[in-house]
């Protein structure tokens, strides 16, 4: 109560807006246009290890969300809510925290990644930031943060131990246990998003093998391409949500196919379309 108490001693409704307008870089759209862009516009190899990482670190919070199932600070206290508005980015429970943990794991991940010193401290001072907003908004406890934190760079760190183990399967193996091992983790331990995710997962590990592709070129190319996949996927997502009725979208099947498609959108449609354009000469090696 007390760290939230004394970033809340500077509250004035210009804070509570930039507070807002921060954590909603933290939302499923905001990751969704980060992990393209790293994967079509800087380097495929890490955007799908990012997009991987990220996505398995959500479900693990939401089954640690469903594990513990604490209330955050405006529930015990109404007054330290700072907006309705805010109220809407936060829905279940308290520990961990979602947005302070997914930020860890795709800022901490780009951090080890390039390994440099400036753009360590850039990272950190993005978590940092996501972390204090959580907390003025009445949003969170400090122990939801810590909690976020710790699991965010347990994610980290089993990704870079994993990014270097070369399984002895054929591709027909990885791509079928890629596709059903995210399927069976879904229907076997269901949580709210967890076809979305299983779709999305089994999408950006099982695409790179269909086009291989690396960024090249200048860098207008490149975010020609980045732009062409976020039109894509942002036009499928669009699309089926109006097209689609909430029970079918909420279907256990269709959910995963829909994040699936979603993913090759981005992965596969991008570049395949971009060559077809003659954008780059053709897939390259991821």
């Amino acid at each position: 109560m007390p760290i939230i108490s004394v970033l809340q001693s500077v509250a004035s409704p210009w804070l509570d807006a930039v507070a807002l307008a921060l954590t909603h870089g933290g939302s499923e759209q905001a990751y969704v246009a980060l992990l393209l862009v790293a994967y079509l516009a800087v380097d495929a190899r890490a955007g799908r290890l990012l997009g991987m990482s990220v996505l398995i670190s959500y479900y693990l919070n939401q089954q640690a969300k469903a594990w513990f199932d604490t209330a955050r600070p405006f529930v015990d206290d109404p007054a330290l809510l700072r907006s309705e508005a805010a109220r809407l980015t936060a829905p279940g429970a308290a520990f961990p925290s979602g947005h302070v943990q997914t930020a860890t794991t795709f800022w901490g991940l780009v951090a080890a990644l390039v390994r440099r010193r400036w753009v360590t401290w850039a990272c950190a001072s993005v978590i940092t930031v996501m972390a204090a907003t959580r907390l003025y908004l009445g949003l969170h406890w400090p122990i939801d943060v810590l909690g976020g934190v710790l699991l965010g760079l347990a994610v980290v760190a089993a990704a870079l131990a994993l990014a270097r183990w070369r399984p002895r399967l054929g591709l027909p193996l990885r791509m079928a246990g890629w596709v059903a091992g995210p399927l069976a983790v879904h229907l076997v331990w269901p949580t709210t998003d967890s076809g979305l995710i299983a779709g999305a997962l089994a999408g950006f590990a099982t695409g790179p093998e269909v086009v291989r592709y690396r960024p090249t070129g200048s860098a207008w190319r490149r975010a020609g391409i980045a732009a062409l996949g976020l039109a894509l996927v942002f036009a499928w997502l669009l699309g089926t949500s109006v097209a689609l009725p909430e029970a079918a979208k909420d279907h256990a099947l269709v959910a995963p196919l829909r994040y699936f498609v979603l993913a090759w959108m981005g992965v596969v449609a991008a570049p395949w379309l971009a060559m077809r354009l003659g954008w780059m000469p053709r897939p390259r090696p991821a």
